[in-house]
């Protein structure tokens, strides 16, 4: 405690409770649960005086389990709202308290040298190079899972190239580190002086040669790797540096590990503990920062930001260790009216911020700095023994864990130093896991899950007593990061089946469901609900599915199903949702309220769905959950104009526009066949099902407009239109009565 003359260094950081907000998501968090407990209770009240009637005890019992199941997914997504907050990194500060800088590894991972072109990949990796930063602390790790000569040829050139453009931005205080986004989307980061725009002009030109070179290598290469061979090959590392560097450059090091199609590859968590291995030896900063390929640097501050949090020594809530620093996930490649949701509002401008006011956001893949040794476990009590079994039989790997803790203490550098690359390629070898080690269980990232950053952040960090921080930029700031989204909807599609089938299949383990994880409800049960709720995300498909053809095959028959309590409940989520995209936005966001109600029916029964059918075939042994990369060089014409692309679209597509015929089908049909009735008209309680069919209607309208009025290349495909109508006749035929 300072003394009562010592005047207190100001914090690195702040923390701010956003109380109006948190008030308005309570208040309308206990109207609509009053609302929708009256709508249950109505529902269960219809089935007491059923008489037993096996249709009405059908439809009632259906109904009741899509409701439990909304307020069972709406009751743990509120504890993401209760107590939104906002802070402030003071990276200036930095300096004034004379803080050593402590090392940071920067791991870049890529995959498929087609879905994700090495010029991007490049320009990920130089925005890192040229983060604001002591350059003798800061190197930059590739992998590259395919293993091309392609990209490694391309990471030798970009370092060329870097040698001229990290001393650029460092000298002119560039903002943005990305060059392709700096040379050819400005946005206001200008040169001051004649001297400086001639320095930009020869760097420009530099920068275009070096695009030209990589894109003729593209060409020449398209091919010539084969897949067998991306799934088959030795491991490689090389350093790719010289004794006669600038001494402020980073290092950058590609790593390429072995792959063998009869060795499990664990996906994106193997190429990151691959990562940790080799930079472990080279480095073995405190730090690490996970980039995807796609998500370059867009600001160069993100380092000292992230180091303001780690390293403030007067935090404001000091009974926190912070296991790792989040910063949003943002995208250059947004249209205006984003048709996909892809800018996911609803998670990096709502949740996490709600999230940070608990115990921290999740990780989310991309964008985060973590401290290493949270990574690693609890290692100091361990002997020798014990460090080789969890962390491998490699006498250097078990030095740099031993060295790790006084590193963080003395902020070690993070120049490469020298090594055999027999050493280096040994722990990114298939052999050096199968040897059986701690790696993806107990170190590292973890295994059980293709959804890696949200199982390992769930279980790595917060089980074990970390917590982390949210560093959101102000409207009038930089954002951070900035990357690529899918512009295709099967692409969106195929992401969103991923993300979900991972985390549902997460949710349903017995032996890692958040809310049976005590670790978790003894330090926040406000946190395990929150967690859980993205584990059992993909449920949404269960309601969709009822009320996307119970109220239809009902209203066919003139069945009303609805009491008066659903228009209010409904209008209540209505309300909701448009309050959390009207302060995500600050402003009245009624477009982005409609494009997320229309893509969150159509996530729900496709992706959602599909996710469901995975997690459960993955549980039963069935099949395993699949991995699909989505391509981040497709053509984003229609996406930037509002037109759905519904290019590539098969299966996963199909229960969305057999529903999305059902429905219009029986809002006409039962619509004639009232107006045709004996009365000429509708009864008071079938309105509330015409209301619904009606906006499905409106919401569906891009299927119904690709299935029948397009007749460009990227309508839904012929067969899919067909087959869409002829289930829909069956569903008519046996259940309209």
């Amino acid at each position: 405690m300072a003394g009562a003359g010592e005047k207190m260094a100001p914090a690195l950081s702040s923390v701010r409770v956003n109380w109006p907000v948190a008030v308005a998501n309570r208040v309308m968090g206990a109207v609509h649960a009053a609302l929708v407990a009256a709508v249950i209770g109505h529902r269960a009240q219809q089935l007491l005086v059923s008489g037993g009637k096996s249709l009405v005890v059908g439809h009632g019992c259906a109904m009741v389990v899509a409701d439990l199941t909304l307020l069972f997914l709406w009751a743990l997504s509120q504890s993401g709202l209760w107590r939104p907050v906002s802070r402030v990194a003071f990276p200036e500060r930095l300096a004034s308290r004379g803080l050593r800088l402590p090392g940071v590894d920067v791991l870049v991972v890529t995959a498929d040298p087609d879905k994700e072109p090495a010029l991007g990949v490049m320009n990920t990796v130089l925005s890192a190079m040229a983060l604001d930063y002591p350059g003798e602390r800061l190197s930059v790790y590739l992998s590259d899972d395919a293993g091309s000569p392609l990209t490694l040829l391309a990471a030798r050139k970009a370092y060329a190239f870097a040698r001229a453009w990290v001393p650029f931005c460092r000298t002119y205080s560039v903002h943005c580190p990305c060059p392709e986004r700096y040379f050819f989307n400005p946005s206001g980061d200008l040169v001051a002086d004649d001297a400086a725009a001639e320095e930009r002009l020869r760097i420009k030109k530099m920068y275009e040669t070096f695009k030209g070179e990589i894109e003729e290598a593209c060409r020449k290469d398209k091919g010539r790797w084969t897949k067998e061979e991306r799934q088959d090959h030795d491991a490689h590392v090389e350093v790719i540096s010289n004794d006669g560097d600038q001494q402020e450059l980073p290092s950058l090091v590609y790593v390429s590990r072995e792959k063998r199609r009869r060795s499990p590859h664990h996906f994106k968590a193997g190429a990151l503990n691959a990562l940790l291995r080799v930079s472990a030896l080279l480095t073995n900063a405190p730090y690490v920062l996970v980039l995807d390929c796609d998500m370059a640097c867009n600001s160069r501050a993100s380092a000292l930001e992230a180091m303001c949090f780690h390293l403030d020594p007067s935090p404001p809530e000091p009974d926190k260790k912070m296991g790792f620093v989040q910063f949003p996930q943002m995208f250059h490649n947004l249209s205006h009216n984003d048709i996909y949701t892809n800018d996911l509002r609803h998670i990096f401008a709502t949740r996490w911020i709600g999230l940070d006011g608990l115990r921290g956001p999740l990780l989310s893949g991309t964008g985060f700095y973590a401290r290493r040794d949270a990574l690693y476990g609890d290692t100091e009590l361990l002997d020798a023994t014990e460090l080789a079994r969890r962390f491998g039989h490699s006498d250097q790997l078990v030095a740099s864990v031993r060295n790790l803790h006084a590193d963080l203490q003395q902020s070690s550098k993070g120049k490469a130093k020298k090594l055999e690359l027999e050493l280096l390629e040994a722990v990114a070898s298939c052999s050096f896991e199968a040897a059986g080690t701690g790696w993806g269980d107990e170190v590292g990232f973890m295994y059980q899950s293709v959804i890696e950053d949200y199982f390992t952040g769930y279980r790595r960090f917060f089980c074990r007593g970390w917590t982390s921080a949210y560093c959101y930029p102000a409207p009038s700031a930089r954002p951070p990061f900035l990357g690529s989204v899918p512009t295709n909807l099967n692409d969106v599609l195929v992401q969103n089946k991923r993300w979900m089938s991972g985390m549902l299949a997460v949710g349903l383990s017995s032996t890692y469901c958040p809310l049976a994880c005590r670790e978790l409800l003894a330090v926040s049960v406000p946190q395990a609900m929150a967690i859980a709720y993205f584990g059992f995300l993909a449920l949404y498909a269960i309601p969709a599915l009822c009320y996307a053809t119970l109220p239809q095959l009902c209203f066919l028959r003139g069945v009303p199903l609805f009491c008066p309590w659903y228009a209010a409940s409904f209008a209540s989520s209505q309300l909701q949702h448009l309050v959390e995209a009207s302060v995500a936005n600050r402003r009245l966001a009624l477009r982005t309220w409609w494009n997320e109600q229309r893509f969150w029916m159509l996530n729900a029964v496709t992706a959602q769905l599909f996710g469901c059918v995975s997690a459960a075939q993955d549980l039963l042994g069935v099949a395993a959950i699949d991995f699909d990369l989505t391509s981040k060089a497709s053509d984003a014409t229609l996406y930037h104009r509002g037109v759905f692309d519904f290019t590539g679209c098969s299966t996963l597509l199909l229960p969305a526009t057999t529903l999305c015929v059902l429905n219009a089908a029986a809002l006409v049909g039962g619509t004639w066949r009232r107006m045709m009735s004996r009365g000429g008209g509708f009864s008071r309680e079938l309105f509330p099902q015409l209301f619904l069919l009606s906006y499905i209607a409106a919401l569906s309208y891009p299927l119904l407009e690709g299935m029948f009025l397009r007749w460009d290349p990227a309508r839904v495909p012929g067969r899919i239109t067909a087959l869409s109508v002829a289930l829909a006749a069956v569903l008519l035929a046996l259940f309209s009565g």
